[in-house]
């Protein structure tokens, strides 16, 4: 009897250890480089505080998705190259359509008719503009690549349009940092709160903007319900001094500060770009130094929080283009990977993901302070056993480049996903799974093929960018 209540007693502190780990926040607030929310507020709040596009930080519950009807995968062997597709439309291989069928379950599984939101991660029902827009690239890419009808495609697009047009704003300006996917109402800190929430993250909006411009160009059917959302919020609001800027409401006051970095910061500006703002600012050559790494020179923005991925520079490439702005990176981080799988016989893949354990979120940094191949909590603080390769920076950099480093990391992705069924994030460096399911991932992986089957194209028409850009942004 003395050891069952023994046995119970120890039961009940570790749930509340559990609880106290999942309802704390993780890091001090942040705007520049961060995009984290934390259920509660952090009481040891520390100035200055930053602003960086939001990430969600929650603890995905594991319900072992990566047994449910495993959808095996074939693995390729050999070394043929990848020849370049010409004015012809690609055909996918049978793995190919095998990750296009697992990142679609994702969608499946995880959307909620009421608002027509898709969760953020696998078991947690929250959702920021960042991950809307991953949502409605998920749906272009699902209709794309003929594993959804235009009919289905339309109904989602319509009602999460809906929710983002009669949804609570923050101050009644702009959308909070995040939302319930079920209610469509403000969620995480103040929430309840007659601000509606504790912020908008330019950041998040930037990116959404560039998708409600996509669905203009290609469904005009809803214009009406885009003009809707576009003219209630205020998006002026998020630019200032020809830049964006973000709002953080903490116990301390409500903050407005410049928001963005290398990178990041010139992907969101081109969503206010496409919609009439000014943000040239945001693509002067200020705040930037050159450094070396692996031998390779690459540009560093030199304000604080300067987190370095690889995401906004793979997505702007598949989204709008390549048109040689000095700040597109690309290639140059392409290089970078190969060079350091050159000198370690393992391949490094780095990017921003969600992750399965604390701190939940990291952002894995290709330069950070100082430092390269760095992995970083939401707040700055380094991760110990941090993630090594990043399915979907990976696979994004597989359609992208054509060359055999390319095409291993597409094997590399299709051999991760072997017993998912769906696509995991990625590859921790003690070789452990990464099966923190999110929307992400499944969602860079289907924009990705469907880029790939759409000859290499991005989804905004060349002509259109081209007179935007020629208007606007100066080299």
């Amino acid at each position: 009897m003395k050891l069952i209540i023994g046995r119970i007693i120890l039961l009940w502190i570790a749930l509340f250890l559990f609880s106290v780990a999942v309802f704390a926040e993780v890091d001090s607030p942040s705007f520049y480089g961060k995009r984290t929310i934390g259920p509660v507020e952090n009481n040891n709040e520390k100035a200055p505080l930053s602003f960086q596009r939001r990430s969600l930080v929650l603890t995905p519950l594991e319900d072992n998705i990566q047994n449910e009807e495993p959808q095996f995968l074939m693995v390729e062997k050999g070394n043929q190259s990848i020849q370049p597709v010409i004015n012809a439309k690609t055909e996918l291989s049978r793995n190919e359509k095998l990750l296009a069928k697992k990142a679609h379950y994702y969608f499946e599984r995880n959307w909620n008719p009421s608002t027509g939101f898709t969760d953020s991660v696998q078991g947690y029902n929250h959702v920021t503009m960042w991950d809307v827009a991953s949502d409605i690239s998920a749906q272009f890419s699902l209709e794309g690549l003929g594993l959804q009808s235009k009919e289905m495609t339309n109904k989602k697009l319509e009602q999460l349009l809906t929710t983002l047009s009669v949804m609570p704003l923050y101050n009644n300006q702009l959308p909070n940092r995040e939302y319930n996917t079920k209610t469509g109402m403000p969620s995480g800190l103040y929430s309840s709160h007659k601000s509606n929430g504790n912020g908008w993250s330019a950041l998040d909006i930037g990116r959404l903007l560039i998708w409600l411009y996509i669905i203009e160009q290609e469904k005009p059917e809803f214009s009406s319900l885009i003009e809707k959302i576009t003219t209630t919020w205020v998006l002026s609001s998020a630019v200032s001094k020809q830049t964006l800027y973000g709002t953080k409401l903490s116990k301390k006051g409500e903050h407005y500060r410049q928001e963005g970095r290398l990178g990041y910061l010139q992907y969101a500006s081109f969503g206010f770009l496409l919609f009439g703002f000014d943000v040239s600012e945001s693509y002067q050559k200020k705040h930037i130094e050159q450094v070396s790494i692996e031998g390779i020179s690459f540009l560093i923005d030199t304000r604080n929080m300067p987190f370095s991925t690889s995401d906004p520079y793979i997505l702007m490439r598949l989204e709008v283009g390549n048109f040689q702005q000095w700040w597109d990176q690309l290639n140059t981080i392409y290089l970078l990977h190969k060079a350091k799988e050159e000198r370690t016989k393992k391949h490094w893949v780095f990017g921003e993901d969600s992750m399965n354990k604390s701190p939940w979120f990291a952002y894995n940094n290709l330069f950070f302070y100082g430092k390269s191949w760095l992995s970083t909590s939401s707040g700055g603080k380094p991760i110990e056993v941090f993630q090594v390769f990043s399915n979907k920076v990976a696979f994004g950099f597989s359609v992208l480049f054509n060359d055999e480093y390319a095409l291993n990391l597409r094997r590399d992705v299709i051999n991760n996903s072997l017993y998912s069924r769906v696509i995991p994030t990625g590859i921790y460096s003690d070789s452990s799974v990464n099966t923190a399911y999110n929307i992400n991932t499944n969602s860079m992986i289907l924009s990705s093929l469907w880029y790939k089957v759409n000859n290499n194209s991005p989804v905004i028409k060349r002509d259109a960018m081209l007179k935007v850009m020629q208007g606007q942004l100066k080299h």
